[in-house]
């Protein structure tokens, strides 16, 4: 009995977690683009944070490519290309290198 009531009270923990993740703004205030890093990077230092400023090419999804700046704490190496989810503030969230295969496929 106390096997059950503790199974189901983890299942609701999830279902509940799962909703809060979706829902939350976060993935309402980013978005994902495509780049391949053709400029290094510029250090920036700020107050709170140190890291590299871009200025490239992004394509969205819906293949639109657009010029944007973006900050990122990581050093993206030249010529690489990579996925990146960049939010309002222009900050790189996430960044995943793609591998040419990758790279071609999205074209």
């Amino acid at each position: 009995m106390k096997r059950a009531i503790f199974g189901l009270l983890a299942a609701v923990f999830v279902i509940v977690m799962v909703f809060i993740e979706l829902g939350s703004p976060f993935a309402e205030a980013s978005d994902t683009y495509t780049v391949t890093i053709k400029h290094s990077g510029e250090k920036v230092q700020k107050a709170k944070f140190k890291g590299y400023v871009f200025k490239e090419d992004c394509k969205a999804p819906s293949g639109k490519t657009t010029q944007l700046k973006f900050y990122s704490n990581d050093e993206l190496e030249m010529n690489k290309s990579y996925r990146l989810v960049i939010q309002d503030n222009q900050m790189v969230v996430r960044s995943k290198e793609l591998s040419d295969i990758q790279v071609v496929s999205s074209k």
